[in-house]
């Protein structure tokens, strides 16, 4: 019981002391579980999420993903779904402010917790409004490799929610940021057909866990 304890403290000190920086990733991740296990178990489950997924890779993962690490259950997992949420809304309150045209920054930012750590690729669209002001948002999932992208799907809801403006983002799991010629012609597509109905596309970003490509910052919109 006073080992638990001491360690409890110990951990408590370094992040007082240090603004939480002195904190080992697993210590981090093992804080939060202390909530719902007991500090030992918290300690061996973090381990083994930060061995096997690193801690972005961690809020990544799928629910049954997440639970084939032994000792996680449901609790576990809603403690992650819920650091994911909180590390979401910060800059999406962010960006619900606007306007975004010169906020990279903070859009990579919501962009890399969203999708940039999955292992599968998904597509991430975001609708603004004329104060270009965070209106709406839509996620597609796809396999490892591929995520099916359809233009009309994209300008019909972009009508519905009344945008005036999107941002439309993908992840590549593998890590690679240059886009593909398919990344191209698709964004081109999009760009026009958003044009012939009065929406302008403001970007398409490539997001992975470590890096980004802007096709606005690279001149290619």
């Amino acid at each position: 019981m006073n080992n638990k304890k001491d360690r409890r403290e110990e951990i408590e000190f370094r992040a007082l002391e240090s603004n939480g920086k002195a904190l080992l990733d697993r210590e981090v991740i093992e804080t939060f579980l202390s909530a719902v296990h007991d500090r030992e178990e918290a300690r061996i489950i973090a381990r083994k999420l930060i061995d096997n997924f690193g801690i972005g890779g961690v809020l990544g993962q799928e629910i049954d993903d997440l639970k084939t690490i032994e000792g996680i259950t449901d609790s576990t997992v809603a403690v992650i779904l819920c650091l994911k949420e909180a590390a979401k809304r910060v800059p999406r309150e962010e960006l619900k402010k606007g306007p975004v045209m010169d906020n990279l920054e903070t859009i990579v930012k919501y962009l890399r917790v969203s999708i940039g750590y999955s292992e599968e690729e998904k597509m991430k669209i975001i609708y603004f409004d004329q104060k270009c002001r965070l209106k709406g948002e839509e996620v597609f999932t796809g396999t490892v490799d591929k995520v099916p992208f359809y233009i009309r799907e994209v300008t019909r809801k972009a009508l519905i929610r009344k945008a005036t403006s999107i941002i439309i983002s993908h992840n590549h799991p593998e890590g690679r940021l240059k886009p593909s010629d398919e990344d191209e012609a698709v964004t081109k597509d999009l760009a026009k057909a958003c044009q012939t109905i009065g929406i302008r596309l403001l970007d398409h970003i490539i997001i992975t866990s470590v890096g980004y490509f802007s096709f606005k910052e690279q001149g290619l919109l």
